[in-house]
């Protein structure tokens, strides 16, 4: 996992245990393109916890490239790819093509606003398309992700709050969720509410997201128990006293235990579950045979009457 900050931070595991690399003094110019070129560290710390004390180590060394850095570590510690990487509030604004270049292309990548459009932009051209994508909204100018990132056929989108405050406005509404192509989908402070979260049912029953296997919403809550607005006309079954167990399309998302909830079925036969509380949030899980695990239930599609 690769951290853009002012510094850059590597953080892996060695032997089972969590270690940092912190790329520091990075000496940079600016290019032509919308960045700065990413050279050679002055240093590089290396900090990891053992059971007893915290042990941080500088290493110096004056002749190194950026890519003398790279095969270094990718030797001595034995890690060969990156797996995520994260542009948090405000990084430097390192040449994206340069990250790419060190780094490599990450499976998942999460951006949240830079501080500048354009850098935005430049990182989502950089590392688009990946398998899971984490993006604040706001990271584009009119605070709306465009269609043109929705129905991509990313494993896994998630969309996140504004600089992860609550407080800011909903702007993904029942239109953006419908173009949504993802296997799982989770979205934080959706404008929508239970009539929205009943149609979108109602939707998927006729074939609306049919890649999704996995959906997770927090949604405005219009009263005390929104139940009978979500589950209106919808043809269901409660589930009480019966785990069931999910495995998710993102694999490094565990195995769920899903104990009770509400059942649907969809027109071609594919059975959901559904999960909503008193605290606005919505959930859906749908049992693909791929997603059902070894250790489920396996009496899971038995012959049932669905309540209208």
């Amino acid at each position: 996992m690769v951290y853009i900050l002012s510094k850059v931070n590597v953080c892996f595991k060695l032997n089972g245990r969590p270690r940092e690399l912190t790329f520091q003094n990075i000496e940079s110019t600016r290019s032509n393109s919308d960045g700065k070129k990413l050279k050679a560290p002055l240093e590089v710390k290396t900090s990891y916890h053992t059971e007893h004390r915290y042990i941080e180590k500088t290493i110096r060394k004056d002749q190194f490239e950026m890519e003398d850095w790279m095969e270094h570590f990718q030797t001595i510690l034995n890690f060969r790819s990156i797996d995520s990487i994260i542009f948090d509030l405000f990084p430097t604004e390192y040449d994206s093509e340069d990250i790419k270049k060190y780094f490599g292309m990450p499976s998942s990548l999460d951006i949240e606003h830079t501080g500048n459009y354009a850098y935005n932009q430049a990182i989502l051209q950089t590392f688009l398309p990946v398998e899971s994508l984490i993006i604040a909204p706001d990271v584009f100018e009119n605070s709306k992700v465009p269609p043109e990132i929705l129905i991509q056929q990313f494993t896994s989108l998630t969309i996140v709050e504004f600089m992860q405050d609550d407080s800011y406005p909903r702007v993904v509404t029942l239109d953006d969720l419908l173009l949504i192509n993802s296997k799982s989908i989770d979205v934080k402070n959706a404008r929508m509410g239970p009539k929205d979260i009943n149609r979108f049912i109602k939707l998927w029953q006729h074939g609306a997201n049919p890649r999704m296997e996995y959906i997770f919403i927090t949604y405005e809550k219009e009263k005390e128990d929104d139940e009978e607005t979500i589950l209106k006309g919808i043809n269901y079954l409660k589930i009480s006293n019966e785990w069931r167990s999910f495995r998710f399309p993102d694999c490094k998302k565990p195995v769920e235990d899903v104990f009770g909830g509400i059942d649907i079925l969809r027109n071609d036969g594919v059975n959901a579950t559904i999960r909503f509380d008193r605290a606005n949030r919505y959930e859906m899980f749908v049992w693909f045979d791929h997603c059902i695990h070894e250790g489920g239930t396996s009496n899971l599609f038995r012959s049932v009457s669905y309540l209208a």
